[in-house]
């Protein structure tokens, strides 16, 4: 993580892409830390649910809040991952080339593939959520929980983790056009 991102201070280079590439990855580092936070409760209910089922009786919506809180967290930190380059890749080639063929692989890859996916997958998953919205729709476990507003985090993000996409693609193309004055 750069020093101006971990601080919170605006870069010196107070370019236009620069400031959007600090909002951006700003964005994704609060949202990240925030829903961090997200796996204490879950653990919290899953211990619950061990003891209760020990002692008394297991609790019907254990499951459901566990696998919700989840799978919010699992979404909601995909923009953070993806600051922090943490998302799989695959660095065969990748490793020995400069950082300039680095940047161009980059670029072209979230331009054709990334950018893509992610704007098909928030288009559909806007009306997957919409869709619960509009039937106030409930799991089909035994306590019947609202899902409407889980599936409400696949759209959102999504959107997080494409604006941090676009951070990315700026960032590399920083690079290429640094490299190119060289």
């Amino acid at each position: 993580m750069s020093n101006h991102a971990a601080s919170g201070a605006i870069p010196a280079a107070n370019t236009g892409i620069d400031r959007i590439i600090f909002i951006i990855d700003q964005i994704s580092i609060w949202t990240g830390k925030a829903t961090a936070w997200l796996i204490i409760p879950m653990a919290g209910v899953l211990v619950y649910e061990v003891f209760m089922r020990k002692v008394f009786s297991p609790w019907i919506y254990s499951h459901d809040i566990a696998t919700q809180l989840y799978g919010t967290h699992f979404l909601l930190t995909a923009a953070f991952c993806l600051y922090l380059g943490k998302h799989i890749r695959t660095d065969l080639f990748f490793d020995k080339w400069s950082p300039y063929t680095q940047a161009w692989v980059d670029f072209v890859c979230y331009i054709t593939l990334f950018m893509p996916g992610m704007l098909l997958f928030l288009y559909l998953g806007w009306d997957f959520a919409a869709e619960s919205w509009d039937l106030h729709e409930r799991l089909l476990t035994p306590g019947r929980p609202p899902a409407y507003f889980y599936k409400s985090m696949l759209p959102l993000g999504t959107a997080l983790l494409t604006l941090q996409g676009v951070s990315e693609m700026l960032k590399s193309y920083k690079v290429i056009k640094k490299g190119r004055q060289q």
